[in-house]
């Protein structure tokens, strides 16, 4: 933007020059752009109409108010809801009558997840007696809880073997 106050400064990135060419001063331009006045309010009332009516042919005409503020009753939507989720439940049903379980995977993919109790036995049992321990409960347990227990009880017993060599 053009400040008036400011002396004209003439640059080589606004107005390239070559030697055949006559250079125009920026006041040139400057006035020519204040010389010249804003359209009448009658035509840019014109163009937003036209602008308005193309606008209306590529988006819909929102609803009247009486239809969008028409909102359901509280009963109605419950029931609405009800509706909604008795259909979600029937189609789980359906999607699990199309795909039954299957009974042939393997050992690794049939682990229980297993309890506390087994974390622990297996946890300390991996931390007193170590590495033997650890092959022990490791082997012994076949649930998640148990191998879980296993494998931190020997690293706690590997950083308590390396605390006493310290």
């Amino acid at each position: 933007l053009h400040n008036e106050d400011d002396p004209p400064e003439s640059s080589a990135a606004e107005q390239p020059s070559t030697s055949t060419e006559t250079t125009q001063t920026p006041q040139a331009g400057a006035i020519s752009e204040a010389d010249t006045s804003p359209p009448p309010y009658c035509s840019i009332a014109v163009e937003a109409a036209a602008t308005s009516e193309t606008h209306n042919e590529f988006y819909p005409v929102p609803p009247p108010y009486s239809v969008a503020t028409s909102l359901p009753t509280y009963d109605e939507a419950e029931k609405a809801k009800a509706a909604a989720m008795a259909a979600a439940a029937a189609e789980v049903a359906q999607r699990e009558e199309e795909y039954p379980p299957r009974d042939d995977f393997s050992d690794a993919d049939q682990l229980r997840v297993g309890n506390d109790g087994i974390f622990m036995l297996a946890f300390f049992m991996a931390f007193i007696f170590n590495w033997i321990g650890f092959c022990l409960s490791f082997c012994i347990t076949n649930t998640i809880a148990g191998r879980y227990g296993a494998i931190c009880g020997f690293g706690l017993s590997l950083i308590k073997w390396i605390l006493i060599v310290r």
